[in-house]
């Protein structure tokens, strides 16, 4: 295992950035978005009437909200996948409930902190390390992880594009035949990558960079859990929509990748404000602005706040029920005073 660990990640730059431009770069990005989100915010509220979005929220019918709930914890169980695949590609087993509880517990923090590589990482570290894994096996599982959603939101929002450009095009103000291009290229060059791992296994030159490409069954198997997640979660969100929306699934689902991709680059915590931004741009001319910032609301609810509780419910009967940590110490430490 260890030298097929070492050989793991499935991305590893050849040369590194000094500390401080990378530090640079990530405040300047986050600045320019936050930026641009400012601007897209006050050309969104020009239509927005709280009223409106309490009314929409309260009148949600209950079938609608327990179908976006289910589709929201089919998204959280094929994300536990992530950890599950990458956990068989560096050899290491370990027990369902344990890698269950580490990946949930990880991402419905991050998805709510963000900077998932370090709290998503904490979490996991603080679940795998009781279960013999080194920090060394955890940071590729969150490699591993975080390769695999990349895989997966570029292939689903590339096939989103293709398959239904018009949202796109009327927020870029573009031809919806360019978009279609771009996203035949995209997808043109995943296919590509995956072809590449099947017949070679020498890492691929990008520039500066060294990929080192996993199998071919790897690689797909990564496309298809994340694909797979994102559809659900993006299925969650379309099904609170309002039913005078007029936009298709596949167009929401581009718009929906683009949302999570800026958001996550923004390093806002959970995204806030600036994947609903997003959404409400691309939104704006296919139905009434107040039910769609309904939706959003009732949306985060869903996929972020109830999955944060219950994650912290479950850790914390893990701690109590475990052999180890502060609640074991503090009962050890109890018993001996007893004595």
């Amino acid at each position: 295992m260890g030298d097929r660990a070492a050989d793991g990640d499935p991305t590893q730059p050849a040369t590194h950035r000094p500390n401080w431009i990378k530090r640079l770069t990530t405040l300047v990005t986050a600045l320019v978005l936050l930026g641009l989100v400012v601007l897209a915010v006050r050309h969104v509220a020009r239509d927005f009437r709280p009223a409106e979005v309490w009314a929409y929220v309260q009148l949600l019918p209950w079938a609608r909200v327990a179908q976006a709930a289910g589709l929201v914890a089919g998204a959280y169980m094929v994300m536990t996948l992530y950890d599950v695949s990458a956990l068989k590609y560096l050899g290491i087993k370990l027990p369902y409930r344990t890698v269950g509880l580490g990946s949930f517990a990880g991402y419905a923090i991050s998805n709510n902190v963000g900077f998932a590589v370090i709290s998503g990482g904490s979490v996991r570290y603080r679940v795998y390390s009781v279960a013999g894994l080194s920090a060394a096996d955890i940071a590729k599982i969150v490699v591993f992880s975080t390769t695999t959603f990349t895989l997966g939101i570029t292939f689903t929002g590339a096939l989103g594009v293709a398959i239904g450009p018009e949202v796109g095009a009327g927020m870029l103000n573009v031809p919806a035949w360019l978009l279609q291009g771009v996203a035949g290229l995209v997808l043109a060059g995943l296919g590509a990558m995956t072809v590449a791992a099947a017949v070679t296994h020498k890492p691929m030159r990008l520039w500066r960079w060294s990929v080192a490409l996993p199998s071919s069954g790897v690689m797909l198997s990564q496309i298809v859990i994340a694909s797979l997640e994102i559809l659900l979660s993006a299925a969650a969100l379309w099904t609170l929509l309002p039913a005078e929306s007029s936009v298709g699934f596949m167009e929401f689902t581009a718009l929906f990748c683009a949302g999570l991709a800026i958001a996550i680059v923004s390093h806002v915590p959970g995204g806030l404000g600036v994947f609903e931004t997003i959404l409400l741009l691309g939104l704006r001319d296919h139905g009434p602005a107040g039910g769609a910032i309904g939706a959003l609301l009732a949306y985060r609810f869903l996929y972020y706040v109830l999955p944060l509780v219950l994650a912290g419910l479950l850790l914390l009967v893990w701690e109590i029920r475990a052999d180890h940590g502060p609640v074991a110490a503090w009962r050890r430490w109890r018993a001996r005073r007893g004595r």
